[in-house]
């Protein structure tokens, strides 16, 4: 995973900094964010120990990394573990 990455996920997973990440975004995805929501948000990746200039930020943007992985998917979702399948005989609740 790249640091953006990284720290998209520590941001989501903390609250005060998911808080200030919905803040600075509005109703945009982070796709649609702007030049100066960008810096915003650059500066709370620093805040949490992550250094992303402006240019690795459009970067991943622009990337097929803003694509998450079935892992990815899975842990984002809180779907890690096991999936038990049941299949009831038909004979009803």
């Amino acid at each position: 995973m790249s640091k953006v990455t990284d720290f998209y996920a520590k941001a989501i997973a903390d609250e005060a900094a998911k808080k200030e990440l919905t803040n600075i975004l509005g109703s945009k995805s982070i796709n649609e964010a702007s030049n100066e929501q960008l810096v915003k948000i650059g500066k709370l990746a620093k805040k949490l120990g992550f250094d992303i200039t402006l240019e690795e930020a459009k970067a991943y943007l622009t990337s097929e990394e803003t694509e998450l992985d079935e892992d990815d998917l899975d842990a984002v979702a809180g779907g890690k573990g096991d999936i038990i399948v049941c299949y009831g005989d038909g004979a009803g609740a």
